[in-house]
């Protein structure tokens, strides 16, 4: 009995944060559908690592998309990464590239530094 209600216990406490972080998903989720490219971004990363959703990297790339397409640097970023890496879509260095520069002039930190070390390892391409 007492193993019993330890373990009832135990389900029921952590079972509340999910709950916490499937309202934040849902909440995230209408925002980025109203179009709030900071929430398409975060939506892009709830699907990239299967967080209170089904991992799906094209949906990641959808989201990471909308975000980009309206100047969020951290989208730009990620959808890049998601080239680079081929995540989603196909391995295309050069969308990695442009996208990494698009984050880049966006003051997106992480875009430099990666559009430097691939463009260092691509020196041909533009």
């Amino acid at each position: 009995m007492k193993k019993t209600v330890v373990a009832l216990f135990l389900l029921l406490v952590t079972s509340v944060p999910a709950r916490g972080d499937q309202a934040s998903f849902l909440a995230t989720k209408a925002k980025a559908e109203a179009g709030d490219p900071k929430a398409q971004n975060k939506l892009g990363t709830y699907y990239q690592l299967g967080l209170n959703t089904e991992q799906s990297d094209a949906e990641a790339v959808r989201w990471f998309r909308k975000a980009a397409e309206q100047g969020n640097g951290d989208g730009e970023f990620n959808l890049g990464e998601m080239y680079e890496k081929g995540r989603g879509v196909p391995v295309d260095r050069e969308q990695a590239l442009y996208w990494y520069k698009k984050a880049c002039d966006s003051a997106c930190k992480c875009g430099c530094k990666s559009w430097r070390k691939l463009k260092s390892q691509q020196p041909l391409l533009k």
